[in-house]
């Protein structure tokens, strides 16, 4: 990331630019400092265009101007920043976003804001209402929440039961060794077997009249190639019947096999999203407290939509949750 750098009585630059459109600034000046104040910020800054420069934080003014352009200021925590550019879907105030300097096709110096999460669930937020004026709605919100979270999690709760369930349902299927190996191996104990043949009746007598070393070798040498006929007669039905049934066999274990891999693969990875909505709904359950203690400028609308449903908005009940957590974290005393 590039050195920070920053403009001195930054926000001034923007007002100026502003007044040299028409554009009254006077409102502009307001909006931006009533987001201060309700931030707790003492002064606003703005940053200098440079490469590979981005902040993230949170939006908390966008201030519409007749030119098509709007002024934006974004709590990044430590500082509060203003730019002012014309800028593409802007999200509503209290998205969290990440503003990015970067270079227009014609050369000309822009700032790109592109939004990472935001509240949802019927709530928005105002910063630029009036520091009394903090419960803006129904008050019933947090207890809404609160509501659909827990109805949320005892779905969840269901889930991670019947998955466990499937899990265990599952047959077991030993590890299947590649076709090749085990047919090296067959073949390895059909050598063994055939180098144990025990001698014939024949044989043994024959053995018993052996007098010399040459009749020893000539003995040997015949029973040696008697074993190896045998191998090469067996090894040739091996090849030609035996391997095309057992290969048969073996792709059909081999399917059945990889089913019960895939299944189980499945529900591991259903599992493993299912234990972590568990664990979200756990500790969103926890911050909803510290929000509701905050007395954020919170606007209510609709919410029938998660208390209904809360299965299926449970992605946006947690982003919903996270945000305001870190917007109420972050709150500084308001500037008097």
């Amino acid at each position: 990331m590039a050195e920070l750098k920053f403009r001195d009585r930054g926000v001034h630059h923007i007002l100026d630019d502003i007044a040299r459109h028409r554009e009254q600034p006077g409102q502009t000046h307001d909006a931006l400092w009533k987001g201060a104040k309700a931030r707790g910020f003492q002064d606003i800054l703005q940053p200098v265009h440079g490469p590979d420069t981005r902040y993230e934080g949170i939006l908390i003014v966008a201030y519409p101007l007749a030119s098509g352009r709007t002024v934006i200021g974004l709590d990044t925590t430590d500082r509060m920043l203003a730019v002012v550019d014309k800028f593409d879907g802007l999200p509503a105030l209290g998205a969290k976003i990440t503003l990015i300097a970067i270079v227009s096709a014609d050369n000309a110096e822009r700032w790109l804001a592109r939004a990472k999460s935001q509240i949802g669930c019927g709530l928005a937020i105002r910063f630029d209402a009036e520091i009394g004026d903090k419960r803006l709605g129904d008050t019933g919100w947090a207890d809404k929440l609160r509501e659909a979270l827990a109805s949320a999690r005892k779905l969840e709760n269901a889930v991670t039961a019947e998955l466990n369930a499937q899990r265990i349902a599952l047959p077991h299927v030993p590890p299947e060794p590649p076709f090749k190996d085990q047919m090296v191996k067959l073949d390895e104990e059909m050598r063994k077997r055939i180098l144990a043949t025990p001698l014939t009746p024949d044989e043994e007598r024959e053995k018993a009249k052996l007098r010399t070393q040459e009749q020893a070798n000539a003995f040997f040498e015949k029973r040696k190639a008697k074993l190896a006929e045998q191998y090469r007669i067996e090894s040739q039905a091996f090849r030609e019947k035996t391997i095309v049934e057992l290969r048969a066999a073996y792709d059909k274990r081999k399917e059945q096999a990889d089913k019960v891999a895939a299944e189980s693969e499945r529900i591991s990875k259903l599992l493993a999203e299912n234990l972590a909505n568990v664990e979200l709904g756990s500790q969103a359950a926890k911050m909803i407290e510290r929000i509701e203690g905050a007395c954020l400028p919170i606007v209510v609308g609709d919410m029938s939509r998660i208390v209904n449903d809360p299965k299926a908005n449970f992605k946006e009940i947690i982003e919903t949750i996270v945000l305001l957590f870190e917007i109420a974290c972050t709150q500084k005393p308001a500037l008097r």
